[in-house]
């Protein structure tokens, strides 16, 4: 009865493990649903130019695309239903809530084109933002002011700007095109055309972004964030016609997250183009920022942590202040990266990350939750609401392919906890400390009270062992590399150092009487190695070998020559004194390589057959 039951029980554990084993693989099958693939579409687009918004307030989502063809593109479910003409290409797209005069509460979409910003309502347009001019250096403007009247030449005026780029000084695209020009009648022909228009140059504009005002909601009032060229982050009021902060970045911004809300405490995170991320706290610049170790693609917000993916194939987690969470190494560069959100309670659940290879992974913190493949490069990535779906995930694929899957309802989001993520169970061995000896006290005591006799012997033994070791190589060098003298007492040529230059590799054929040996001579030198031979010496009573030099011609750099000799044991019963295979040549006095061999024994051989 015992065996039955420990057998029943085993019988019942392996079916619980094969059924967990069942659960984990259709979870792992169970979590993008494929929606549809439109091979047609002919998308060029990033991440920060594709967004999803509720434009007519039915609650059926749109996907809009800012394409690099000058277009908006709006779809509708599998097709697309509408397209814009915009006046440049766009570089970034956001949905934005207006305050006053929202009755319908219907969402603004932004698309910065240029210097422009320009927002629709119902895919109309709505209102257009300039960002503000650049500041010019104020010599740059003395000068074409003075060139307008007539009061400096072309040259002087050269001379100015030249003088001003010389002091670090950021000049304006018509001075730097002006110093680019080499002949004085061109740069005259330039002045002449240009100086009676006024001197200005207008910004661009490089990422958009959205900032709630009061609450943190889908859907709530928000205001829009603007990040230019020159390095300037403005936060635009709630009617988009002017600007309530200014905030002046180190770096150029590229990627803009923002939390928080904008009259109760806010943070804009923006990642710049010298490959760090600062931060501005309610209008003003942060004292502290996140150095990346690369050049950063793209940055997402996983609950209290910035998800920063770079060029150096690394996802890794910061805090605000910049302090590195945890790092994971993926196999392949990474092309973007997005946020997982709950529907029902906005929180982050993971974090979605497209490769180059066509794989889309899904970590939670460190943890690989799910990998699939979508059989194509990802350029275009967007995790949000489409249709009536609260969780899809769109792509846009490098030939211009657009891709929909749905997340599963039964979607798991549990995963093993990796052992790289915590402390090794190692470190929870103890470490058997041995019991203490009467001889290891004894020992212990002598060395602290003889410790500094103890050192100086170790050094002077050091020290000797160095000195024998240098006067050993100096006479190596000076027996070998030593000149050869006439019998008349006259200097002789200067021999060449071919000291090792050749290297010999030798191995054994044959079951007996009668062996090959074949050698396999390298040069390992620069140069090419002439009139060199094989020397075969060996013992006259023990064996007898065919040919006891071989003629090497030359020899070219890092090239093999192989050599075989045919050597026959007379005597089994002889003491083996081995075989001495050496490379000599005619410009040298020394061997340049040598090599013992040593022929396997007959009756060995023999008694294990």
């Amino acid at each position: 009865m015992a065996f039955f039951s420990l057998d029943r029980l085993f019988i019942v554990m392996r079916r619980e493990q094969l059924g967990r084993n069942h659960v984990e693989k259709n979870q792992q099958k169970e979590f993008w649903i494929f929606a549809f693939r439109d091979r047609l579409a002919g998308l060029q687009a990033f991440s920060n130019c594709v967004e999803v918004a509720d434009i007519y307030g039915n609650g059926d989502n749109k996907l809009i695309v800012a394409d690099a063809s000058k277009t908006l593109k709006i779809y509708d479910g599998t097709s697309l239903s509408k397209e814009i003409r915009l006046s440049a290409v766009p570089s970034a797209i956001t949905v934005v809530f207006a305050e006053a005069g929202d009755d319908q509460h219907l969402p603004v979409i932004a698309v910065s084109c240029g210097p422009d910003v320009f927002m629709y309502r119902k895919m109309k347009p709505l209102y257009r933002f300039t960002a503000p001019c650049v500041e010019l250096d104020e010599v740059d403007v003395s000068v074409w002011e003075q060139l307008r009247n007539g009061n400096i030449s072309a040259a002087d005026a050269c001379t100015r700007l030249k003088e001003r780029r010389m002091a670090g000084v950021k000049l304006s695209t018509r001075s730097a095109d002006l110093l680019a020009l080499q002949g004085t009648e061109e740069r005259e022909r330039f002045v002449q055309y240009h100086k009676t228009k006024p001197l200005s140059e207008q910004d661009v504009v490089t990422c958009i972004s959205s900032l709630s005002l009061d609450r943190v909601e889908d859907g709530g009032r928000s205001c829009l964030v603007i990040g230019t060229e020159t390095r300037h982050i403005y936060v635009l009021a709630e009617k988009f016609t002017g600007v309530h902060h200014r905030v002046r970045l180190p770096g150029v911004p590229t990627c803009i997250v923002s939390l928080g809300s904008f009259r109760v405490d806010y943070r804009i995170v923006v990642a710049c183009r010298d490959g760090c991320v600062y931060t501005v706290k309610n209008g003003e610049l942060a004292d502290y920022s996140i150095h990346s170790d690369g050049a950063i693609v793209q940055i997402a917000l996983c609950e209290n942590l910035v998800a920063v993916a770079t060029t150096q194939n690394t996802l890794s987690y910061y805090k605000l202040k910049g302090k590195c969470e945890m790092r994971v190494f993926l196999p392949s560069p990474i092309t973007g990266i997005a946020t997982l959100l709950d529907s029902a309670s906005g929180k982050a659940r993971g974090v979605i990350v497209a490769l180059k290879s066509g794989m889309v992974r899904v970590y939670v913190g460190k943890t690989l939750l799910h990998e699939a493949q979508v059989y194509g490069r990802v350029t275009a990535m967007k995790f949000g609401r489409y249709g009536r779906e609260d969780a899809a995930l769109i792509l846009v694929m490098q030939n211009g392919t657009l891709v929909v899957e749905m997340l599963h309802r039964n979607a798991s989001f549990e995963c093993k906890r990796n052992q790289d993520s915590g402390p090794p169970g190692e470190q929870d061995v103890p470490i058997p400390v041995p019991s203490l000896t009467n001889v290891f006290v004894a020992q212990a005591e002598r060395e602290r009270a003889y410790s500094i006799d103890m050192h100086r012997l170790f050094q002077r033994d050091l020290t000797m062992l160095r000195l024998t070791t240098a006067k050993a190589y100096l006479s190596l060098l000076s027996d070998t590399h030593k000149p050869a003298v006439s019998p008349k007492k006259t200097a002789a040529p200067a021999v060449p150092m071919l000291g090792n230059s050749v290297r010999m590799i030798t191995s054994v054929q044959g079951l007996g009487p009668v062996f090959r040996i074949r050698a396999k001579i390298q040069s390992i030198s620069k140069g090419v190695l002439r009139d060199l031979s094989l020397v075969v010496s060996c013992s006259c009573t023990t064996y007898k070998i065919s040919n006891s030099i071989l003629c090497v011609p030359f020899l070219l750099p890092s090239t093999v020559s192989t050599c075989e000799v045919l050597v026959e044991r007379l005597d089994d019963n002889a003491i083996d004194e081995g075989i001495c295979l050496s490379v000599t040549s005619s410009h040298s006095l020394s061997t340049l390589a040598a090599v013992d061999v040593r022929l396997p024994d007959a009756g060995f051989i023999e008694d294990n057959s």
